[in-house]
């Protein structure tokens, strides 16, 4: 009987391991084969692997868009990526609620980029072994919107529109809410000094949502 626990606790690991190598990993066809269950890895397992990795080429930027529903052209935009991390930085050490606050945003983000990534590259495999004819930007950006506005990491995105709302006092039962992402690209410590120049970097649009709504009594 000890052997035997011994054997399924030995193939729990071997499974846990597995998936964890896995989806950790460079992307690959198998990978990106199982969108579903990297988006469940991403949402209860999520792990990011630092060791020996080259330093980041950007900074993610989280935009929250609200449209008023009877004046379309009252719109207000609130980042909340670059106030958070000041916040963390004033606050430190005493800090861990900014500090939780911003890994939940910053997991989201990333599953998000790495379900893009895998959208992009499951569109671009079927492209070439004939499952579909050309795969346009547009049919891209679809196709990415559609299945990022599934998971569960953009409902946790959405939730925190709520939040958002509220403390830039606005009544969101009157307003549509867009999620914009975005991608800063971040100059090599050579060209550090472009940061303060007008075109020391570029901003890109990495996801942008549909309009939705959020009522709240």
């Amino acid at each position: 009987m000890r052997h035997f626990f011994s054997y399924i606790a030995i193939g729990c690991l071997a499974i846990y391991w597995g998936v964890t190598l896995l989806f950790v990993g460079p992307d690959n066809y198998i990978k990106i084969s199982f969108l579903e269950g990297q988006e469940f890895f991403d949402t209860f397992l999520y792990q990011k692997w630092g060791f020996f990795a080259p330093p980041p080429k950007y900074n993610d930027r989280l935009y929250y868009v609200f449209e008023n529903k009877s004046d379309s052209t009252d719109t207000k935009t609130f980042e909340v990526i670059a106030p958070l991390q000041r916040m963390k930085t004033s606050k430190a050490p005493f800090n861990s609620a900014e500090d939780i606050l911003d890994y939940v945003l910053s997991s989201s983000l990333h599953s998000v980029s790495d379900g893009l990534v895998a959208v992009n590259e499951s569109l671009s495999y079927q492209q070439d072994v004939g499952e579909m004819e050309e795969v346009t930007d547009e049919i891209r950006i679809e196709k990415g919107r559609i299945y990022t506005q599934t998971t569960t990491n953009f409902q946790t995105l959405k939730n925190y529109a709520v939040f958002v709302a509220a403390k830039n006092h606005i009544d969101i039962n009157n307003y549509y809410v867009r999620i914009e992402m975005t991608q800063i690209d971040m100059p090599k410590f050579a060209d550090r000094n472009k940061l303060n120049s007008p075109t020391g970097h570029e901003e890109s649009l990495v996801f942008k949502s549909d309009k939705f709504t959020i009522e709240r009594k």
